[in-house]
């Protein structure tokens, strides 16, 4: 973990560099295991460019964890380290030191997407409101799948943000969706939860709260 992450940005000027953009906080909460570190992930996500994210989770009193990701292109860059909480949320504009940037080559198990399969299914009600519901499966045998603990991820959808691309956190299933962005609905993510082999729920993250915001990302281009 590096330990210098961000140049909080007051008045400097940048040149080979390169910006990204967010303009939603989705707040959500894990209702099967609150333990986890990650139990109340935040998610800083741009509502048009569904490539990048900074993913956000309570470390201490002081500090939160934080990691961003591209998941586009042949270097991709990654942050993954500790920020001063205060710092992050009263900063409208961060910079991330060459220190604290790595990056990932093109998404390396993209070969496997053939091995996958969006399905759509009838709506789910909630409170009286339909909403749009999909999964991602494996079309891989159920004893592959039981062998492998292949999980299905389901994806329980706003019907009135038409405008708002799928949020997605895994490379292989936004790989999936470069193949045919129609083949599921866009909107706001309200619900997603995981099963295993027996269908059974291992993983549910419910939306608490969403908020718009401006704030930017910047990733210099210079470092080695």
């Amino acid at each position: 973990m590096k330990k210098l992450l961000l140049l909080l940005l007051i008045s400097q000027a940048f040149y080979a560099q390169k910006v990204y953009d967010f303009d939603y906080v989705l707040e959500y909460k894990n209702e099967i295991d609150s333990t986890k570190l990650i139990s109340n992930p935040t998610y800083y996500v741009n509502s048009e460019a569904n490539n990048y994210s900074i993913l956000v989770f309570k470390r201490d009193s002081l500090n939160i964890g934080l990691y961003f990701g591209d998941m586009n292109g042949t270097k991709q860059p990654r942050v993954n380290s500790n920020v001063n909480e205060n710092a992050f949320n009263n900063t409208k504009s961060i910079s991330v030191t060459c220190e604290a940037l790595s990056y990932s080559g093109e998404y390396y198990y993209k070969y496997k997407v053939k091995e996958y399969y969006f399905e759509n299914l009838k709506d789910t009600i909630i409170d009286k409101v339909p909403y749009f519901h999909y999964v991602i499966k494996s079309n891989k045998p159920l004893k592959y799948q039981k062998r492998k603990n292949i999980a299905q991820s389901h994806f329980i959808v706003d019907k009135n943000s038409p405008l708002f691309l799928p949020f997605f956190n895994r490379p292989i299933v936004y790989e999936e969706w470069k193949t045919d962005k129609k083949i599921v609905p866009n909107g706001i993510l309200k619900i997603k939860y995981n099963t295993n082999w027996e269908n059974k729920i291992t993983d549910k993250w419910v939306l608490e709260k969403i908020t718009p915001i401006k704030k930017e990302l910047i990733i210099p281009e210079d470092c080695d």
